[in-house]
C-alpha cells in the first residue's frame, strides 16, 4: 500500500515466476499508437531461443527474418532493408557507430548475446538525432549488470566459448558486467596444416569479443555509465625454412575489427526533463603484416599495411514531457 502525496521514486525487485501458455494479443481497431514509423523491438530473450549455426546465437540474422528485411547470401550476416545495401545501415553500440559488424567473412555478427540487452530497428522515417540515413537504424543496448548480487553464466559450444560476469562494486550503487568470446577454429586447423606440411608450417583463423560497462549512480539523479567493446578476426600463417646452415622463421598474417567507447552521464534536471551528456569514440582497423628472421646473421624483413576509421563523438540530448501524451527530444550532435 502506497500513500501516495507528492512525486517519489520507489525501486521493487520481481523474482521470475513460471511460464504461462501461450497468449494471443489482438487489436479491432486501426489507431496509430506511435509516432515512430517502422520501429521494430525484439526482446534479446526471443534471440536467443531462435534455431542457430553452429550453436551460436545471433542478433543480426534475428533481424533478418523481419518483415522488409532480408539477408544476402545464406548464412551471412549483412542485411538488405527495403532495397538499401549492407552499408546503409546505421549500427549502433550504446550510441556508437560500429563500422564492421560481421565475424568469419559475415558468418557471424559481433554483437555477443550474453552481453545485451535489447535492441531495436527502425527501417524508415528515423528520427533527427540518428543524423540522417539511407536504409536502417539499428540500436543495440548493452547490460548494465547487477548492482545487487553476483552472477556469472558460460556455455562451450561447437565453434566458441562464452564467459560473462556481473555483480556489484557498491552494493546498491554501482556494478560491472565484462562478457568475453572466442572461437578455437585454430585448435583443428593448426594440427591439419603441420600435417599436410611435414611440420614445416601451420596456419589458423579466430575472432574474439570483449564487452564490459561499469555503472555508478551518484544520487537519483545522477548516473554514468561507462561501456567498451573490442573485438578481431584474424588470419595467420607461420613457416619454418632450412638452407645454407640457416634456419629462416616467417610469419604473415591478416586482421580486422572494432573498437568501441562510450561515456554517458544521465542528469534529471526536473520531474519532466532529463538529460543525457555522451562522448563516444569508435575505430575499425584492417591491417596484412608479414616479417621473416634469420637464426644467423642480421638479415631481418617486415612489413605492415593498415587501412581504417577513426570516429569521435560529443553529444548532448534532452527527453522533455510536457504533458504524459506528449514527448519532445532535442539535442546537439
Amino acid at each position: 500500500n502506497i500513500n501516495l502525496t507528492h512525486d517519489t521514486v520507489i525501486d521493487i525487485k520481481i523474482n521470475a515466476t513460471k511460464e504461462i501458455g501461450e497468449v494471443v494479443v489482438t487489436s479491432a481497431t486501426n489507431k496509430l499508437r506511435s509516432s515512430q514509423m517502422g520501429l521494430v523491438e525484439i526482446p534479446i530473450q526471443e534471440t536467443k531461443q531462435l534455431p542457430v549455426l553452429l550453436g551460436e546465437a545471433d542478433l543480426m540474422k534475428t533481424i533478418q527474418l523481419m518483415p522488409g528485411i532480408k539477408g544476402g547470401t545464406e548464412g551471412t550476416s549483412g542485411i538488405y532493408v527495403r532495397g538499401g545495401g549492407p552499408d546503409q545501415n546505421l549500427i549502433l553500440l550504446d550510441g556508437v557507430p560500429v563500422y564492421n559488424a560481421s565475424h568469419a567473412f559475415g558468418a557471424f555478427s559481433v554483437f555477443n548475446t550474453d552481453a545485451v540487452q535489447s535492441f531495436s530497428v527502425m527501417k524508415g522515417g528515423f528520427p533527427a538525432r540518428f543524423g540522417g540515413r539511407l536504409s536502417s537504424v539499428i540500436d543495440i543496448k548493452m547490460k548494465e549488470g547487477n548492482n545487487k548480487e553476483f552472477h556469472g553464466e558460460g556455455s562451450i559450444g561447437i565453434i566458441s566459448s562464452k564467459l560473462t560476469l556481473e555483480g556489484p562494486i557498491k552494493k546498491e550503487q554501482s556494478s560491472f558486467l565484462i562478457s568475453a568470446r572466442r572461437t578455437y577454429f585454430d585448435l583443428f586447423t593448426v594440427p591439419l596444416t603441420l600435417a599436410a606440411s611435414g611440420g614445416k608450417y601451420f596456419g589458423g583463423y579466430y575472432f574474439y569479443d570483449v564487452n564490459a560497462k561499469v555503472n555508478h549512480k551518484f544520487s537519483e539523479k545522477s548516473r554514468l555509465f561507462l561501456s567498451f567493446y573490442t573485438g578481431m578476426d584474424k588470419v595467420y600463417m607461420r613457416e619454418i625454412n632450412s638452407f645454407d646452415n640457416n634456419t629462416s622463421k616467417a610469419t604473415a598474417g591478416t586482421g580486422w575489427g572494432n573498437i568501441t567507447i562510450a561515456l554517458r552521464w544521465n542528469y534529471i534536471l526536473s520531474d519532466n526533463l532529463f538529460a543525457n551528456f555522451t562522448g563516444t569514440f569508435s575505430r575499425y582497423n584492417f591491417f596484412i603484416e608479414e616479417e621473416t628472421k634469420y637464426d644467423k646473421g642480421a638479415n631481418y624483413y617486415s612489413y605492415e599495411y593498415n587501412s581504417g576509421i577513426k570516429d569521435y563523438g560529443t553529444k548532448i540530448d534532452f527527453d522533455y514531457l510536457p504533458h504524459s501524451a506528449h514527448n519532445i527530444k532535442f539535442g546537439l550532435n
